[in-house]
């Protein structure tokens, strides 16, 4: 990551992925989201993987994709929503010997932003299942023998879901969520209820890749960092993960940060609206460069970056922080 060191905070633009399970609702987290009637249910943020690299905004570097400043960039953040149940998947741990050459596993950390009445994940698999139970159930096709396999458990917004390489997973209808994993895109669908995909064909199962690497350990408990209050300007760290770790803040007023000489730091704005200025050699003090900030804003601090205020419009900003560990 030497290309970004000393570089500026950079602003990324969402890459719109369609799913047969997303809607429209994340027209109020992006502006730009793409127009008509196509279902979007995905909103990469930042990311430098191959299937969705995004572009940078502003300064110098603009119209470059975070795959050309720095492609082994190691982490992918998301917004997702849910409009339908997704497949129930699982992802593969970095050792798995049958990952695709370059691709590495993939865990993950979803923190659900908003949640219908009743809204629910599956996390794990249900108590008691074994190996053989879930392959029959599979082999069966049977709808209500597959889903009793699965462990289905009630979600609200503020918790935090960890979803370790190996747990069987599903995020529900009536979710918005943002995820922060590795950089990787390989899923194993376990089921998708016989659903046909956006083509009008059936969506592929990876069955077999998925018994191999199904953890049947009770996942993580689930927490509720956002569920008491937190002093503003003053980062809490809430989780880490696959060499990451994850901080919530609430930004009041203004807030002067110093940029790190070991780790970047991705913010991704949950709620409010503000600005990001920082320090320029190359502008005056009255014309320091600055970034609008709003919900789904995702900004890249590089390490080494010069140090930076954020300002809150009114009220708070409420941020998503992520460095290296």
């Amino acid at each position: 990551m030497d290309r970004l060191h000393a570089a500026y905070p950079m602003l990324f633009a969402a890459e719109f992925k369609e799913k047969v399970w997303g809607g429209r609702r994340l027209k109020s987290w992006f502006d730009n989201m793409p127009p008509g009637p196509t279902p979007i249910g995905e909103a990469w943020v930042l990311s430098a993987h191959p299937s969705g690299p995004t572009r940078v905004t502003n300064g110098r570097l603009a119209g470059r994709t975070l795959a050309e400043l720095c492609p082994e960039f190691p982490l992918l953040i998301k917004v997702l929503s849910c409009d339908a149940d997704l497949s129930v998947q699982v992802h593969p741990p970095d050792n798995y010997p049958h990952l695709h050459a370059g691709e590495s596993g993939k865990s993950e950390v979803w923190l659900v932003l908003e949640a219908a009445p009743g809204a629910s994940i599956i996390h794990g698999l249900a108590e008691g299942v074994t190996p053989d139970t879930l392959k029959h159930s599979l082999a069966s096709a049977i709808a209500a023998d597959v889903m009793s396999c699965f462990r289905r458990v009630p979600v609200a917004a503020g918790d935090l879901i960890a979803v370790p390489p190996g747990t069987v997973h599903a995020l529900g209808a009536g979710l918005v969520v943002a995820e922060v994993q590795q950089s990787s895109d390989t899923t194993y669908r376990l089921w998708d209820y016989g659903r046909l995909g956006i083509d009008g064909r059936p969506r592929e199962l990876h069955v077999e890749q998925a018994m191999d690497v199904a953890s049947y350990s009770r996942p993580p408990a689930i927490t509720r960092p956002f569920a008491f209050e937190l002093g503003a300007n003053t980062p809490q760290f809430i989780c880490g993960f696959a060499g990451f770790d994850v901080w919530r803040s609430v930004c009041s007023g203004s807030w002067h940060r110093i940029g790190s000489p070991d780790t970047f730091r991705a913010t991704l704005v949950l709620s409010g609206c503000g600005t990001l200025q920082w320090d320029d050699d190359e502008s005056p003090i009255s014309a320091r460069p600055r970034i609008a900030l709003r919900p789904g804003s995702c900004v890249l601090v590089p390490a080494s970056c010069p140090s930076y205020t954020i300002h809150c419009d009114h009220g708070q900003l409420g941020l998503l922080e992520i460095t290296l560990a």
